[in-house]
């Protein structure tokens, strides 16, 4: 696992990263492992364990799966398109919770606002694995390295453990305890609230709403501002910020 770094510190490790893989395709050595090897021998290592928790593995995706009734909790994988073989074979990690109760909900709203133009299933929250951390900040394990590869999965999966686990553990609970991860920042809420709503907790939808609006006032301020524009002429054909958008929520759904 990296350490936390900085956003000039991560266009600078991009930059050469990105010089380093154009000259490995230029010259590259047919001997190494492949990234893609190195990688499907780390999650390995990851499915054998998260078996037991009932997580289901594709490799192809490569995704890792659990389904809870309506819901689905997946932790995908996403491969640097900067990996380069023998020397670079990193990994960053998305967890994502899905609802299929969500997903009818949105599909047969009457708004064109709430009904998703994507023929794929939209989470009600996804963020990489490193916001879920301490540090809260863009992770990436790399297993390049044969003789360490068990020692980045078994970092990888305390942090799964440790993070990704108490974000699915929230909505096996009861709809009660989701509105908290609204507070996390780690998405626009609107996914959250849509979640209440086809859950049939309007109340706490709005409530919710109200809160992370009350603890934001600028954001609230603009919310306020395009709720008005909204009402009165009409819903907005675009996505802008996280106010607007909201706003824009709000209104089609009458949430306030």
């Amino acid at each position: 696992m990296t350490k936390p770094r900085t956003l000039a510190e991560i266009i600078a490790d991009t930059a050469r990263q990105k010089l380093a893989a154009a000259d490995a395709r230029r010259n590259p050595n047919l001997a190494a492992e492949k990234p893609r090897d190195a990688i499907l021998a780390g999650l390995g290592i990851i499915a054998k364990a998260l078996a037991a928790d009932g997580f289901a593995y594709t490799p192809s995706g490569p995704k890792l799966s659990r389904k809870a009734g309506d819901l689905t909790f997946t932790l995908s994988v996403q491969s640097d398109r900067n990996n380069i073989a023998g020397r670079r074979a990193a990994v960053w990690i998305h967890a994502a919770i899905y609802s299929r109760s969500l997903a009818g909900w949105r599909k047969h709203h009457s708004s064109p606002w709430v009904r998703p133009a994507a023929q794929f299933p939209i989470p009600i929250i996804t963020t990489q694995l490193g916001y879920l951390s301490e540090a809260a900040s863009w992770l990436e394990w790399d297993f390049v390295d044969a003789a360490r590869r068990d020692v980045v999965a078994d970092q990888l999966l305390s942090l799964i453990r440790a993070g990704a686990y108490p974000l699915f553990s929230t909505f096996e609970r009861s709809p009660e305890a989701v509105p908290a991860l609204a507070n996390l920042d780690l998405q626009s809420p609107e996914g959250i609230l849509s979640y209440l709503l086809a859950s049939g907790e309007p109340t706490l939808a709005r409530q919710t709403l109200r809160d992370y609006l009350a603890a934001r006032p600028r954001l609230g301020a603009e919310f306020d501002r395009c709720r008005r524009q909204f009402s009165q002429d009409g819903l907005p054909a675009y996505r802008s910020g996280i106010g607007h958008d909201l706003a824009a929520f709000a209104t089609a759904t009458d949430l306030l």
